[in-house]
């Protein structure tokens, strides 16, 4: 409300058309505090019904228009705080998904039959020829790429294409050199959270409780897996199979030559979050607070892996290690060999979400906006990164940095920022805006790194 009282130097406080009449009323006291004659003879003007009057300038709308939130401005009022670089609903505070301008014709009408009863003049605010058109292209850089209504779940890179899965139900095909949207899958039924490539197919997991297979030299659907209870959370391939982790507590097995469930992996009592493949084993992290490991070849479960306090959110492996973090805050280490628990990684003071490993360390990103670096020998925290201002959701190790074929870490954060990371000093050398929301995932290849957010665009950077 402070952005829409600066916007027009309105008074504290929101006001009817009523009350705005009223005040008006009371700025023509004199300067003793009586009112003018005039002013105490003159018939109080009339009021329409509350819809008739905008709710940024509380004036009678000439011109309405909708939002993308569904709530009803004057144009010239929701154009000018759109110009100003605003991209929030002023009633709702909620972030516009476009910023389309869609006339109100049924209100309009109404309130020029209105008007005309009450022998009020309305300005002549509709014609529109020479008037701004907003569209989101207007305001995102080049490099973000729009298509997307909702949340980016996932990205996944295949050559030239990145394929972008969405809460909105889609996946977009996107050209990587001309930053187009080549193609739409659209199959699923409800968001889809998690992607995995694998030879010439893509696999898609979604809240309908299925995975679609899509030829990636066709892009046409090849088959729907059915079996999961619940949301498809998380995938990966090992070996010639398929592995998908539920919200129902199981791990799913599928034959990738002939798209069968082999095996349904029981054992979790709550929603499978992560997956990590490591060693000739894949490792299932869960909301039941453990990680449980499953033989690639035989399927059989080698081990629980318990200690962890709070649900396990995060899994990456190096080759003698895999990590888990944890909404208790802290990163265990297992032996891959041993499957033992060899150290527990403490420091962060909330969540840890997202986790990353490169050649000689390992990355954790949490919810107290901080990113710790963990030598991966002696398995210590070496640096504290800071500088977001939110929490700390994605990370991608990639090249990029300020030398030749020099590496950097990737972290995208709640406070819609992407930064760049030098890995030879652990200074922040690069800050990149553009997303209007949260920055939910990334992927690096291949000298680019690409940002999916909750404002349902791409960033390539």
């Amino acid at each position: 409300m402070k952005q829409i009282k600066a916007l027009l130097g309105r008074s504290e406080g929101s006001r009817s058309g009523q009350e705005a009449s009223e005040t008006q009323q009371e700025a023509r006291t004199t300067k003793d505090g009586s009112a003018g004659r005039a002013t105490e003879e003159r018939p109080a003007a009339p009021q329409g019904p509350a819809s008739f009057y905008c709710p940024v300038s509380m004036e009678l709308m000439s011109d309405p228009v909708m939002v993308a939130t569904g709530h009803t401005y004057d144009r010239q009022c929701i154009a000018k705080w759109l110009a100003q670089g605003n991209r929030t609903c002023p009633v709702t505070g909620m972030r516009l998904r476009h910023l389309e301008l869609v006339p109100n014709h049924a209100l309009r009408n109404a309130i020029q039959e209105w008007a005309t009863a009450h022998g009020i003049s309305l300005p002549n605010h509709y014609d529109t020829t020479n008037q701004p058109t907003f569209k989101l292209d207007d305001h995102h850089p080049k490099n973000i790429l729009q298509g997307h209504e909702e949340i980016v779940w996932a990205v996944e890179v295949y050559g030239s294409r990145l394929f972008s899965a969405s809460a909105d139900k889609t996946i977009r095909v996107w050209d990587i050199d001309s930053r187009r949207c080549e193609h739409v899958l659209e199959d699923h039924t409800r968001p889809v959270l998690s992607l995995a490539i694998s030879g010439n197919r893509l696999y898609s997991g979604s809240y309908d409780f299925t995975i679609k297979v899509w030829d990636l030299n066709t892009l046409s659907r090849v088959k729907t897996l059915t079996g999961h209870t619940d949301a498809v959370r998380a995938l990966s391939v090992s070996d010639g199979r398929l592995f998908s982790g539920s919200y129902d507590g199981t791990v799913r097995v599928w034959d990738e030559a002939n798209l069968h469930c082999l095996e349904i992996l029981k054992g979790h009592n709550g929603p499978v979050r992560t997956l990590v493949n490591c060693g000739g084993c894949m490792f299932s992290g869960s909301y039941d607070k453990t990680v449980r490991v499953w033989d690639v070849q035989t399927l059989e479960c080698k081990a629980a892996l318990t200690g962890h306090t709070g649900a396990v959110r995060a899994l990456v492996a190096s080759p003698e290690y895999v990590f888990s973090g944890s909404d208790d805050t802290t990163i265990k280490v297992w032996d891959v060999r041993t499957l033992k628990c060899v150290r527990t990684l403490e420091g962060h003071e909330d969540n840890v979400r997202v986790l990353a490993v490169g050649d000689t360390h390992m990355f954790s990103g949490s919810w107290d906006k901080t990113i710790r670096v963990w030598d991966l020998r002696a398995l210590e925290c070496v640096k504290v990164l800071e500088g977001h201002s939110e929490a700390v959701l994605a990370l991608a190790v990639g090249e990029g940095g300020p030398q030749p074929h020099s590496k950097v870490l990737v972290s995208g954060s709640y406070d819609t920022t992407v930064r760049f990371w030098d890995l030879n000093t652990f200074r922040c050398v690069r800050k990149c805006d553009g997303h209007f929301d949260a920055v939910r995932v990334l992927a690096a290849h291949n000298g680019h790194v690409f940002s999916g957010s909750y404002d349902g665009t791409i960033g390539v950077w």
